[in-house]
């Protein structure tokens, strides 16, 4: 799939500016919801610093996964690494925005 979309976005410019933007907008509308249900969790205490913590632990081992199925599947001659590199990141902070909403609807409902 890497080397599908590697190859897609060496075609043309635009293919690349649209992973770009794809990229964007998942880390801008993730960080928007992270934020958004931290204020609502409300200040910080021992309840929501372990809420917290189950969101960062969550997102640190969906990143430890991301990459090492990323090192371990791509060939050393992609021309885009960091790219992917960037995407994984957002979908990183796009898991931690769901499961930061699961346990929001979880709490609060």
């Amino acid at each position: 799939m890497i080397d599908v979309l590697n190859k897609w976005m060496l075609e043309s410019s635009n293919n690349f500016n649209i992973i770009v933007g794809i990229t964007m907008v998942l880390y801008l509308g993730s960080l928007t919801v992270l934020l958004l249900i931290r204020k609502k969790f409300g200040k910080p205490d021992e309840r929501t610093n372990g809420i917290y913590l189950k969101i960062t632990s969550c997102m640190f081992l969906t990143q430890l996964i991301m990459n090492s199925i990323f090192i371990s599947q791509v060939d050393r001659n992609i021309e885009y690494f960091r790219q992917f590199f960037l995407l994984f990141q957002g979908v990183v902070f796009l898991i931690g925005a769901v499961y930061s909403y699961g346990l929001y609807r979880k709490d609060f409902k």
